[in-house]
């Protein structure tokens, strides 16, 4: 353990800035049939939406241009990204090769041994983050249909994930059915969904969502939540509370899906939540269980299981390093947890992805590791197929 931090992968401590590290060599084989996937990666979007937006609608689609120092998003020419965010982000890591360029990517993926990704995108988060964006649907079928293109290069090594009409969730079975043609092999929706066109708030339990999970259940895809939803504000101390809240855990979707009865009405559906660890997860099932338990008059609707038993039957979650929920693993299930990278972000493996993964050897029986490192999600991802 480094002096001053209670990280427990020396390698991990002091990095530099995730655009200014390399990929760490293999020291050692890991054990036989050991396949590393992330279940968590990234790619910066292109200019990808003027060009698949309808010719009447082209002055109010996206824009993603590289300028004065950084990544500049707008919408109708107002920009989203302040210049000094955007140099700092170049900085940061926007500007990393890998981020955007497919064969500098595999490149780091060879030596750091990652034989798979699932790509979720990185400034996206910002357009869902605005949940009453308008032409949600040429927005987000756009970059589905870019996402799509550009894993179909890597064939075998990166697979994507896309978003489905969760806003208009009576056109969800054509919108679910356009993301699997075009090679989804997950679906992600916001954390907050907004607003639905007649002004009500989405609300995930209420039973005018049921078209989406029946559309989902039926596709057989796994459903994403993902942080990234939130912009840090000015204040001091700005992006430590901001990354720090987000990475509490998803307490609110799940309960949501759990006490709403979804789970109970689409038992096919499963659900993954994504780059909060796991250490979150065993203090939510105690509190649910007992929630369910001391109030049986008042919980509505009855469910068919406690609480609980929805997570081991539904439900993964996604971590980098977590020692804490590894210490946990009995408790979350082995075969509930997908390692990732979240390559390559600041708080990403990239650089020590080796040691984080010999971590998670050094944690569990080689089994549960094999399965937590790729294994679970070769199936789940149909990875394999």
């Amino acid at each position: 353990m480094a002096e001053g931090f209670i990280l427990e992968i020396p390698e991990q401590v002091g990095l530099a800035v995730a655009a200014q590290r390399r990929p760490q060599a293999r020291s050692r084989d890991w054990p036989a049939g050991t396949v590393i996937v992330s279940a968590d990666s990234h790619m910066l979007e292109s200019d990808l939406w003027v060009d698949r937006f309808p010719a009447h609608l082209k002055d109010q689609a996206p824009r993603m241009v590289l300028k004065d120092g950084g990544w500049d998003l707008s919408i109708g020419g107002k920009s989203m990204t302040p210049p000094a965010i955007a140099q700092h982000l170049c900085d940061a890591l926007e500007c990393y090769p890998g981020l955007t360029d497919l064969d500098a990517r595999i490149a780091d993926l060879d030596i750091e041994g990652v034989e798979k990704e699932l790509i979720f995108p990185q400034r996206l988060f910002g357009l869902m983050m605005f949940g009453e964006i308008e032409h949600k649907a040429e927005v987000f079928g756009a970059y589905n249909a870019h996402i799509g293109a550009v894993c179909a290069q890597a064939p075998g090594r990166l697979y994507p994930v896309m978003v489905p009409s969760y806003w208009d969730p009576e056109a969800a079975g054509a919108s679910v059915a356009r993301c699997a043609e075009l090679g989804a092999r997950c679906l992600m929706i916001p954390i907050k969904p907004g607003k639905f066109a007649d002004g009500r708030t989405i609300q995930y339990n209420h039973p005018r969502m049921d078209p989406l999970w029946a559309a989902v259940e039926a596709s057989g895809l796994p459903l994403a939540f993902h942080i990234g939803e939130a912009i840090p504000t000015a204040e001091p101390g700005a992006v430590g509370v901001s990354v720090l809240t987000q990475m509490q855990g998803f307490r609110q979707n799940w309960a949501q899906l759990t006490f709403g009865g979804v789970f109970d009405r689409f038992p096919g559906l499963q659900v993954v939540f994504v780059e909060a660890g796991l250490s979150w997860v065993p203090g939510m099932l105690h509190d649910a269980d007992m929630i369910y338990n001391s109030f049986p008059t008042s919980v509505s609707p009855k469910l068919a299981h406690a609480p609980s038993w929805y997570w081991a039957h539904h439900c993964y979650a996604t971590f980098m390093t977590d020692p804490v929920g590894l210490e946990m693993l009995h408790r979350i299930g082995a075969d509930r947890v997908l390692w990732s990278s979240d390559y390559p972000h600041q708080e990403s493996t990239f650089g020590y992805t080796r040691s984080a993964i010999e971590a998670v050897f050094r944690a569990c029986s080689v089994d549960d590791a094999q399965k937590i490192l790729g294994r679970t999600a070769l199936k789940l991802f149909r990875m394999d197929a």
